[in-house]
């Protein structure tokens, strides 16, 4: 009898118990929501700015409580979701800024110049370069970039060094891509938040540097003419000096690039070391020309072999004529110096302008004072139709 009364009595505790520890739980709630509502339930205070709980772009937070009696928020970086807890909205919320600017402050001081060197070529330069102009940029950055500014951190770097980086290239024309890159590289990382000042603001990169190339005089034309007269190489050099084509763009040429009728080329691809067609060097690059009386002649005579004109690699061709104007004692001379022949022949000739740049192909008109050169001849004959102009004998 005292075993039963003893059990009901411990029944009664236990009930007792529950209702207190369920009493105790819907305090702890209600305490929780209110102190959630604090600060009049639109804003908290973090490290002294107040910030609003719903527009913090990348961070969210939860305003039903768990079954665990916490809140939860959530903030996103780099399309990855992190999750945190905590006993109030403002513990929650707090949690999410702390990891979500600890997590990007750590990701800006962390990314040297070297990772970001990479991210910045697949994101932004892969696919708008030209092969060349890619395989120049990866190999000026690794030997003269990488090695000093690639274990740099992206907040390290200022413009002081990146100066010092540039001036210690002594190649002119690597130091000139060097800058750009180095430009164009960091100014990128500043745009894109990984890091807060743009040092390469105050960089001073070098001016461009051109090789210096000249023209053939008349009497070299004749002499190179003369020499591959039954050549093979006879057409192609017809082509590089009566249409001026890039040294690639003439390899890429086929028979349906050619209107005999019309007296046309029509230059549309350019060909790399594994003869295949890839665009011209700008959309400038591709235009129509006229066949000039010269080489007119000569493809009229060519025997029409298969789709292309020639088959021949661009380096076997620098090579080929390499050794064809030393022949010739010409070692001031190469291919693209036909190019330079062309251009300056239609100045002399008195072609305006813009067809002059069309028919070059380049995307600019200032272009053509690269291309364009004094000969000797050309001076002598203005100089005689002055002073004819001044001799007073002449018939009037």
């Amino acid at each position: 009898m005292r075993t039963e009364n003893y059990l009901v009595a411990l029944e009664r505790i236990d009930g007792m118990l529950l209702q207190v520890i369920g009493a105790m739980k819907a305090e702890i709630v209600k305490q929780q929501r209110r102190n959630s509502n604090d600060n009049d339930g639109n804003y908290m205070q973090v490290e002294g700015v107040k910030l609003t709980k719903v527009n913090i772009k990348g961070i969210s937070v939860d305003h039903k409580i768990r079954k665990d009696g916490r809140f939860q928020a959530r903030y996103t970086l780099d399309g990855v979701q992190h999750s945190v807890y905590g006993r109030s909205l403002d513990e929650a919320l707090r949690k999410a800024i702390t990891g979500y600017k600890g997590k990007k402050k750590s990701k800006t001081q962390t990314t040297t110049f070297a990772e970001w060197y990479d991210r910045w070529m697949q994101l932004y330069k892969i696919n708008k370069l030209r092969p060349n102009t890619l395989k120049g940029y990866n190999y000026t950055a690794n030997k003269y970039l990488i090695p000093k500014l690639g274990k740099k951190k992206l907040s390290q770097l200022d413009t002081n060094t990146l100066q010092e980086v540039l001036n210690s290239i002594k190649q002119p024309r690597q130091q000139q891509i060097a800058g750009n890159i180095l430009v164009a590289c960091i100014t990128k990382a500043y745009t894109t938040a990984q890091i807060k000042t743009n040092p390469a603001l105050g960089v001073e990169k070098a001016k461009p540097h051109y090789n210096e190339r000249r023209a053939l005089t008349t009497e070299e034309m004749q002499r190179l003419l003369e020499v591959v007269r039954g050549d093979r190489f006879e057409l192609l050099i017809y082509v590089y000096l009566y249409a001026g084509l890039r040294r690639s763009e003439a390899l890429a040429l086929r028979w349906n690039d050619i209107d005999l009728e019309k007296q046309t080329i029509t230059v549309c691809h350019q060909v790399n070391e594994q003869r295949e067609l890839t665009d011209t060097k700008s959309a400038k690059g591709n235009r129509t020309l006229p066949i000039l009386p010269p080489l007119l002649d000569k493809l009229k005579e060519q025997p029409r072999q298969g789709e292309f004109l020639f088959t021949w690699r661009p380096s076997l061709i620098t090579h080929e004529l390499r050794t064809l104007f030393d022949k010739l004692n010409m070692p001031d001379i190469n291919v693209h110096c036909l190019r330079h022949t062309f251009a300056t022949m239609l100045k002399d000739m008195g072609i305006p302008d813009d067809l002059r740049t069309k028919w070059m192909g380049h995307s600019r008109l200032e272009h053509k004072d690269r291309y364009e050169h004094i000969r000797e001849e050309y001076e002598t004959k203005q100089i005689e139709l002055l002073i004819h102009k001044f001799d007073t004998k002449s018939d009037t």
